[in-house]
């Protein structure tokens, strides 16, 4: 019974020093760095408090859906709760969203310009 013990606290102690380099792997934001919530990488996300894998790639999800037009709209996303981003507000920041749409959009009144330029000759 005491080999087995044995067995058991070997494999423990091989699972925490496993498991260490990827908590090492988690580079925490320095002073005045923010994480912009509708361009970061999931990977980016993770180095904020509170997010692992599963809430970084539901934020990446929520956002190519629908970009986040303020910060703290990431609380629609499940799992970023009010109070979790009561904790992250100062670290994380929604820049304009560039979607698909909006290239389009911006391009039309050049087109409509375009357009009436030929009409008049010009």
């Amino acid at each position: 019974m005491t080999g087995s013990r044995g067995v058991l606290a070997l494999l423990g102690l091989l699972a925490l020093l496993s498991a260490a380099p990827a908590r090492a792997e988690k580079k925490p934001l320095g002073p005045g760095e923010r994480i912009d919530l509708n361009s970061a990488t999931s990977a980016e996300l993770m180095r904020l408090p509170g997010v692992g894998k599963k809430r970084a790639d539901a934020i990446v999800a929520a956002r190519d859906k629908k970009p986040f037009k303020k910060a703290e709209e990431v609380t629609r996303v499940k799992g970023c709760s009010a109070g979790w981003y009561a904790k992250v507000k100062g670290l994380v920041t929604a820049s304009e969203a560039t979607g698909a749409a909006r290239p389009a959009a911006a391009a039309a009144p050049a087109a409509a310009a375009q357009a009436a330029k030929v009409k008049s000759g010009g």
